[in-house]
């Protein structure tokens, strides 16, 4: 895949805004395949030239907003990392925040369990970049942890998953699961999933 013809360092016009903002949306529900640039035009109000001009293809576009989408999240967790002490902490850190974020950029983690449901067919290597920063951020924790043998010993990349797996699927079920009809309340609100989570991940690496 070709790098994003846009320059990030430069703002965006309102119309490239625009029209980057409503591709976002249109990818993370209908996917790569399912986002069709007339239905763009019409719904942002720019006419076919003007999307090729900012954003050069359709394939480039959709580079562009996943990358800027998840490293919005990316950028969020990390910092929220760094500025957190103990090593125990970062890492019920790493996963609020992540799940803050992908629930306040719900984009992000319907366009992830899309590509990966397709096999990442479409995943642009510049959005997988911004994943891995993440899975290197984790990798990192797990290493202090271990080093301070505080943590025991396991798979870094399959503990990542069961973390970033859970929140998305459960921020992308939501209005699956809202619409169970039940007379008492069995869904648990975002807070108290990514507590579960955190426990249950804290549980099974603390070594005593």
């Amino acid at each position: 895949m070709s790098s994003p013809m846009n320059d990030s360092k430069k703002p965006l016009s309102k119309t490239a805004q625009t029209i980057q903002e409503t591709a976002t949306q249109m990818f993370a529900e209908k996917g790569y395949d399912g986002t069709i640039m007339d239905e763009l035009a019409m719904l942002t109000g720019a006419n076919k030239a003007s999307i090729y001009y900012h954003f050069g293809n359709k394939e480039n576009l959709y580079a562009i907003c996943l990358h800027n989408l998840f490293k919005t999240v990316a950028d969020a967790v990390i910092e929220a990392v760094e500025h957190t002490e103990g090593i125990e902490k970062q890492l019920s850190t790493f996963i609020s925040t992540f799940a803050q974020q992908s629930s306040a950029h719900r984009q992000m983690p319907a366009v992830l369990m899309r590509e990966i449901a397709s096999g990442g067919v479409h995943m642009p290597v510049i959005a997988r970049q911004q994943m891995q920063r993440l899975l290197e951020c984790f990798k990192s924790l797990l290493k202090q942890g271990q080093e301070a043998n505080i943590f025991r010993l396991v798979d870094p990349l399959m503990t990542h998953f069961m973390i970033i797996g859970s929140l998305c699927f459960f921020i992308t079920s939501e209005p699956m699961r809202l619409a169970i009809e039940s007379e008492t309340k069995v869904d648990p609100s975002l807070p108290e999933a990514t507590r579960a989570i955190s426990e249950m991940v804290l549980q099974g690496l603390l070594k005593n």
